[in-house]
């Protein structure tokens, strides 16, 4: 029984385009390989409660309970106690560096005052760039010094009905100090972020476009007779994606500081510095992707492989503290990583020039690089 001619027809086209998408080895392989790791990678890496939070105890007070309460933090998952010893200036100055998430300092009257039936503060400082992601933690710290208070005055035989022990327990206050970001706006914690995926996504796949252009339309022999150097062509391509980028990011900032009224505390030089070498990297990226891609469709494709990770990854959207070992050895070789720790940081840490170097040299080195390998597959394009 043979088909209708219209249904002939369509299996025909159907069965060509298969033919194309099957002698497409890169994009082929591509859909079905890339697809299955980010399943699995995201999958496993994405959790908007994160454990094993970077924290630093000061203990000026030096008792059992502190020992206690040390111990029982580290069981308790949510929280990564640093072993080291350091004063509470110290501890602090390592939060804005965002060194660290938490601060706890228990004060040299605690135990005194837990004896006494007295408030016994302890002093949290947490890091509320991310107003969400160390709620658990936050809560961790006291509800976990209530219990390891009460086991300590039952160990010494002071029962909740003795008369200098409060009625309800141990009688413990908790002070808690959201730093950076006191009012948890969470705008303050997408917009330094999303300046670096916009400019991800825009400058990449406009940069990515432009040699596979070339290619398509046949203008590549044009190219091939002129005397222009490798790194000329790459220069005068990224020139014009450039000035671009400024303009956008002129108009995100514009748009941040009079709509959404978001501060400035570092240092602009130190804004700046970032926001040029995070554009000329991703330029670089795009060049790199272009001579690589053999049609704008393989450039989309290898554009999207590369800013899917890096905005899921980098701590933009989830915290980069929840994410398992593996997948934080993946986002620090992703160069939006170091430029949303970089931008949150001047934006509400009063990030200095100094501060931003740790940010700034990831990026750098990984400019030289997809510079390097840039101009290496543009000469193998003319060659």
């Amino acid at each position: 029984m043979r088909l209708p001619m219209p249904l002939q027809r369509i299996f025909a086209i159907a069965l060509k385009e298969a033919l194309h998408m099957v002698r497409d080895r890169l994009t082929f392989i591509s859909l079905l390989t890339v697809t299955i790791g980010y399943v699995i990678v995201f999958g496993y890496a994405i959790n908007p409660d994160p454990r094993h939070i970077s924290t630093l105890l000061v203990d000026h007070d030096k008792s059992e309970f502190s020992r206690l309460y040390r111990a029982a933090l580290q069981q308790s998952n949510y929280l990564n106690i640093d072993p080291r010893e350091m004063s509470a200036y110290q501890a602090s100055d390592l939060l804005r560096r965002a060194k660290t998430s938490v601060v706890i300092e228990i004060p040299p009257d605690f135990t005194r005052n837990l004896m006494s039936g007295k408030p016994a503060q302890i002093l949290v400082e947490a890091d509320a760039t991310d107003p969400v992601s160390l709620n658990g933690a936050i809560s961790s710290t006291g509800e976990v010094a209530r219990e390891t208070a009460e086991h300590v005055l039952r160990r010494d035989g002071l029962s909740r009905d003795a008369p200098n022990v409060s009625a309800v327990g141990a009688n413990i206050d908790v002070r808690v100090l959201r730093r950076f970001n006191p009012k948890g706006e969470q705008t303050f914690f997408i917009v330094p972020g999303l300046i670096g995926m916009i400019l991800n996504v825009s400058l990449l796949v406009m940069t990515a476009m432009s040699i596979t252009k070339e290619k398509e339309r046949g203008s590549m022999e044009f190219l091939l007779v002129t005397p222009t150097e490798p790194w000329e062509m790459i220069i005068g391509k990224i020139i014009p994606n450039f000035f671009v980028g400024i303009a956008q990011v002129l108009i995100i900032l514009g748009i941040a500081f009079f709509l959404f009224k978001m501060p400035l505390t570092g240092s602009p030089i130190a804004l700046v510095c970032l926001l040029l070498l995070y554009g000329l990297t991703t330029l670089a990226v795009g060049i790199l992707i272009s001579t690589a891609a053999g049609s704008q469709m393989q450039a989309m494709q290898l554009s999207f492989f590369y800013f899917l990770p890096s905005i899921l990854l980098s701590g933009f959207m989830f915290p980069y503290s929840g994410m398992p070992y593996w997948a934080q050895r993946i986002a620090d070789v992703l160069p939006l990583t170091y430029f949303v720790r970089g931008s949150r940081g001047v934006f509400l840490k009063d990030f200095s020039l100094m501060d931003m170097w740790p940010h700034l040299w990831p990026i750098g080195l990984a400019f030289i690089v997809f510079t390097g390998l840039a101009i290496k597959g543009f000469k193998r394009t003319l060659n």
